[in-house]
């Protein structure tokens, strides 16, 4: 029997039961289950093989009835709706989309009217390579941007497509002058500074201009900022007796003391050597101290013959300097000597220059610009290719574009005073800009790295935004 029950007697005289345990013996089972074997069975049952999909990378059987899908790394739109794509569309509803009509047809379908406006933007923009680039590498702020590469054909002679864009600043403008307007040389941002005290930076696109950061920089009304060669620093120049450098991986800014025992050295005007190894301050009675870009110490300093208005790093190792009574020297770095002097034709004190790869240009006082060759200036009797007319003020910009084909000058003293010259004609390009061309007092000017854009900055505190649409990349 599996028990007996036996009854006693207890203290008061009742009776209770007793349980008495049974003599047959029990086999118990000392075996532990296996705790990794029902786990896998678990996780194989949640997740899938594991082994079978990492390890060997085999898709599994069937991916609506797996958990998890391996990216293989097709490029997928993240949402799409049929509807909307069928959707019938009008396309006189709204004055935007009215270019977009071929023909008598009015009403398309909503992938068609995708497609149009994709086209629409690729004509403009160009293609941008960033979208299909690797950018873990990049900073928080260069990170969000990229650059768009394409070949352009032979500049046009007698007609320059150019299209008005959103200006850059149009989001965070301030109505200070604008000293300073770049791109970045590998990155589609760009920057905007001056007597506002700031540095904004934004992604230029040409629709949006999204603004990515802005560093105010306390009493330090900025005159010049540039882009260092390889795009990590913007080197920002005042008339206090210092100048900053702004990190753009860190966003932060770091102030540079002035050169020490060289009290006549003004900060307001330098320039950056194209190998960016050189950063050439202008001083005092035709002081110009060479630094070194990467610490910033003092290398040189040579003295031109009158007062420097103006200077440039033609290569690695010539510096010309021009400046009162139209007088230019050009320096050997490797030496320290005058190699060359000349006089700019017809010019009483020298503005401004700039170089490309095959001209250099002179702009004066009197609003001349002179065109030389670049090979040429190394002779004390150099004339000029083209005496450029078009403006009757003191030309304070004159910039080369990067294919060497535009030169745009500049001067701030009257309303509109730009033009665009064409190097292969010599001659201005006539249909813009015009005289409705809002551009007021123009007080700074930049060219994107391929030339798809210009950016012009005005003493009102706008930076223009112009598409030049000869050139297909950004």
């Amino acid at each position: 029997s599996s028990g007996i029950n036996a009854e006693y007697g207890g203290a008061s005289g009742g009776v209770r039961k007793k349980t008495v345990i049974p003599t047959e013996s029990y086999e118990i089972s000392t075996t532990i289950p296996d705790v990794t074997t029902e786990t896998e069975k678990l996780e194989n049952e949640l997740f899938g093989d594991i082994e079978q999909q990492f390890v060997n990378k085999a898709p599994a059987a069937s991916q609506e009835d797996a958990l998890f899908v391996i990216d293989r790394g097709e490029k997928r739109a993240v949402w799409s709706d049929d509807e909307e794509c069928d959707r019938e569309i009008s396309l006189g509803d709204r004055n935007i989309t009215k270019k977009l009509r071929t023909g008598d047809t009015d009403t398309i379908s909503g992938r068609q009217l995708e497609e149009k406006l994709r086209g629409q933007f690729r004509k403009i923009h160009g293609t941008p390579t960033w979208t299909t680039s690797n950018k873990s590498t990049q900073s928080s702020i260069l990170a969000s941007t990229g650059h768009m590469t394409q070949p352009s054909k032979s500049l046009p002679v007698n007609n320059l497509s150019v299209t008005r864009c959103k200006n850059l600043n149009s989001r965070k403008g301030a109505k200070c002058v604008v000293k300073s307007l770049q791109f970045h040389p590998g990155s589609t941002i760009g920057f905007v500074a001056g007597y506002a005290k700031s540095l904004d930076l934004f992604e230029v696109d040409g629709e949006n201009n999204k603004h990515l950061h802005r560093h105010h920089f306390v009493n330090f009304p900025i005159d010049c900022a540039k882009f260092t060669a390889d795009g990590n620093e913007i080197i920002l120049g005042s008339k206090r007796p210092h100048f900053y450098t702004f990190d753009l991986h860190k966003c932060t800014a770091v102030k540079m003391a002035g050169i020490r025992n060289r009290p006549n050295v003004h900060y307001k005007n330098f320039v950056l050597s194209d190998n960016g190894e050189h950063l050439g301050f202008q001083g005092h009675e035709g002081l110009f101290s060479v630094i070194s870009a990467k610490d910033k110490q003092l290398i040189k300093c040579i003295n031109h013959r009158t007062r420097i208005n103006c200077s440039s790093f033609l290569t690695d190792n010539i510096i010309l300097t021009a400046g009162q009574g139209g007088f230019c020297s050009l320096w050997d770095m490797r030496t320290w000597k005058p190699i060359s002097d000349f006089q700019d034709d017809g010019s009483l004190h020298v503005t401004s220059v700039a170089h490309s790869t095959r001209h250099i240009a002179v702009g004066s006082d009197s609003g001349v610009v002179n065109i030389y060759n670049k090979d040429d200036i190394y002779k004390s009797s150099s004339k000029p290719l083209r005496a450029v007319m078009n403006l009757t003020t003191a030309v304070d910009r004159t910039v080369f574009n990067s294919t060497g084909e535009l030169l745009a000058i500049s001067s701030k003293e009257l309303k509109h005073s730009l033009r665009l010259i064409n190097l292969h004609s010599l001659q201005c390009v006539p249909n813009w800009p015009t005289s409705n061309t809002p551009l007021a007092h123009v007080s700074a000017l930049h060219f994107s790295p391929n030339s798809g854009y210009i950016g012009v900055g005005t003493t009102k505190g706008k930076a223009l935004l112009y598409r030049l649409a000869h050139y297909p990349s950004y």
